[in-house]
């Protein structure tokens, strides 16, 4: 073979070994990113998990009391904190003054949604049970019974429900999508019902139903529902995305009746539960003011 006929065999191996290898690197670096990104969206779960479990009054009593059987030399001082802990956080009176300095107060809803006719609620109010095929409701439903409310009093041009699935451990059928099947089979036609699927988080609400909108050119006013106590949290989000917001507060955990002598005197075991939410809820706003997401 020819010294000319070896030169042109080489010139044409070059650039096909090097976009070969660059095609394998591109790839390798790809995959390497994709399984670092799980890697980090797993440490962010379980660290979540972790804040969320000791921030808990109740959780964090419990340590204390058990950690006082454990240390006998300091055991009095470590159950007095444990009990003092159990104690305040399950006083309703104290839990009244945080909510209501937390929740803003109910407000009639909407009667014209001329100007904001996209209603906007997000999904954690229901799971899907497979076996059964049927949808199990939480008490945090109501927000969705607010917003059919309003879809079917006034002219709304869509409902728009978001929510995937949280578990990241499991495979779960995504929330929306359930939703969708239960409202189309009762209440509301196909058509008014928008759905995300792909949702796992508040961020990702207030993310997804931007490109929707994006998408289908809708302008970007809208109702919003959640929960009350969620609502300052998920109203930043959604605005942090270009929106204009109209909130509706749902599932309130104000107390509708005047204090009463028990609220300030006897505890309840069920004030400790509703901390818990708020607690969680203040750390979700801390994470997300940290994170850039409002």
């Amino acid at each position: 073979m020819s010294q000319s006929l070896h030169a042109k065999i080489h010139s044409l191996q070059q650039p096909f070994e090097s976009n070969c290898c660059h095609t394998f690197k591109q790839k390798k670096s790809i995959i390497f990113t994709h399984i670092h990104s799980h890697k980090r969206t797993f440490m962010f779960f379980i660290l979540s998990k972790l804040l969320a479990f000791l921030i808990s009054p109740f959780n964090l009593s419990t340590i204390f009391i058990i950690t006082s059987l454990i240390f006998k030399q300091y055991r009095k001082t470590i159950m007095t904190y444990g009990l003092s802990i159990l104690m305040l956080f399950s006083n309703p009176f104290l839990f009244r003054c945080a909510i209501q300095a937390w929740e803003e107060a109910p407000q009639p809803l909407p009667t014209d949604l001329q100007t904001c006719r996209n209603v906007v609620v997000l999904g954690g109010m229901s799971s899907h049970h497979a076996p059964s095929n049927r949808i199990r409701f939480a008490q945090s439903a109501d927000r969705l019974m607010q917003a059919i409310e309003m879809v079917k009093t006034n002219q709304s041009q869509h409902l728009i429900i978001t929510g995937g699935s949280a578990n990241i451990m499991l495979k779960q059928r995504p929330e929306a999508a359930a939703l969708y099947d239960f409202l189309k089979n009762n209440w509301l036609a196909d058509s008014l019902i928008l759905i995300d699927t792909l949702s796992r988080n508040t961020h990702e609400n207030a993310l997804h139903t931007s490109h929707l909108f994006d998408d289908l050119k809708l302008k970007k006013e809208i109702v919003l529902v959640t929960s009350a106590w969620h609502m300052p949290r998920a109203k930043r989000c959604f605005e942090k995305e270009g929106f204009r917001v109209v909130p509706v507060g749902a599932d309130f955990l104000s107390p509708l009746e005047k204090v009463t002598p028990g609220d300030i005197l006897i505890p309840s075991a069920g004030i400790l539960q509703n901390w818990d939410l708020l607690m969680k809820e203040w750390l979700g706003m801390a994470v997300y003011k940290l994170k850039g997401y409002i």
